[in-house]
């Protein structure tokens, strides 16, 4: 090969390589191009699916929780009148025992004692009596001898009755209808005043004491329904009735103290569950509601979007009222029947027609 000919195969190169780079600049040119397009540039005009709802007539109420602990109508602390040894335990934890029940004992050997002793002074000192007044009713006696005879008479009668409560005090009975709760008094143990031996709850109805806001607390009364809800028993809602609503706050507290009874027909409830209660905080009757999605903020005004003929978009400004989460009630701005946006409507152009689906 003369040198000719070489100097022509590099020419060649050069220009192969130089038109094979010139491809990748107008290549990368192109693609930085593309990038900066606008949607417009790059993006037919293709309907935005949405989907839609009608405004609508209907009540619509919203709700404001308070919580507490579920508790049972009644529960008595058993504390003993009595001390000494406790003989016999008549009772388990969790036994069902009527009011007058016996649930323990307590050695009573002592308050015999007493008591017999007592009948004894009372009969000496009623015998005396009742012969003292004869006499003075004879002129036998003079006032202060039978005045005196009274006084024994009186005196001894109380010692009676008091030895008498003494010795019923050893016997503890149940104060009400219900279940045992706890139970401390053993057999052999030792019972005293002031000491807890036991507690008996009737859950033959439940309640729940919590307190509200003074916002709600004028739109409250006895009668009116709420509902309950407690996450250990799942998603089912239980009824429960206001029974007592505070007309002052709690004392050092901002806050009305409100009783609720609970529908506990079926025995799923427990005294001691922890309960959330759906009070009712505003409530209307027939009025214009869109579902709370179709309501979106656009240059800080609430909107909606309509659609019109054809399936064009129209944003519309709205007043609302009432939102409970999933409807929204509308003051003004909508008419009823209309067709509204609840899904997608952040895309949408006006006047550009959308494509509807379920």
């Amino acid at each position: 090969m003369n040198r000719s000919d070489k100097k022509g195969g590099s020419a060649l190169r050069i220009i192969l390589i130089i038109l094979a780079i010139l491809f990748i600049l107008a290549l990368l040119a192109y693609r930085i191009s593309m990038n900066f397009k606008t949607p417009e540039q790059t993006v037919s005009d293709v309907p935005v699916n949405v989907k839609i709802a009608s405004a609508e007539l209907m009540p619509i109420f919203a709700t404001s929780p308070v919580s507490g602990r579920v508790q049972p109508i009644e529960e008595v602390v058993i504390m003993p009148l009595a001390s000494g040894e406790i003989t016999r335990v008549f009772v388990q934890m969790g036994d069902k025992v009527r009011k007058g029940t016996v649930l323990f004992e307590i050695d009573k050997a002592q308050m015999t004692t007493a008591l017999n002793q007592a009948k004894e002074g009372l009969a000496s000192a009623e015998t005396a009596y009742n012969r003292m007044s004869a006499l003075y009713g004879e002129g036998a006696v003079p006032l202060l001898t039978y005045e005196q005879a009274k006084t024994q008479y009186v005196t001894a009668k109380e010692s009676y009755n008091a030895a008498s409560n003494a010795y019923s005090n050893c016997t503890v009975k149940s104060p009400i209808d219900g279940y045992v709760t706890s139970l401390s008094a053993t057999a052999g143990g030792l019972a005293s005043p002031g000491a807890p031996a036991a507690t008996v709850a009737d859950v033959s109805e439940l309640k729940i004491n919590t307190t509200v806001s003074e916002y709600l607390a004028p739109k409250l009364k006895p009668g009116d329904p709420v509902d309950i809800h407690i996450a250990t028993l799942g998603d089912q809602t239980y009824t429960g009735i206001i029974t007592a609503v505070s007309p002052a706050p709690a004392a050092g507290s901002l806050t009305y103290p409100i009783s609720i009874s609970i529908d506990n027909e079926n025995g799923e409830v427990m005294a001691g569950m922890f309960a959330e209660i759906n009070i009712v905080s505003d409530e209307k009757d027939m009025v214009l509601c869109v579902p709370s999605d179709a309501v979106i903020v656009k240059s800080g005004r609430s909107v909606v979007v309509v659609l019109e003929d054809g399936n064009l978009p129209v944003y519309k400004e709205v007043e609302i009222g009432i939102d409970n989460g999933e409807f929204v009630e509308i003051n003004s701005g909508l008419e009823p029947g209309e067709t509204i946006v609840v899904l997608g409507q952040q895309y949408v152009k006006e006047g550009v027609a959308v494509n509807i689906v379920e």
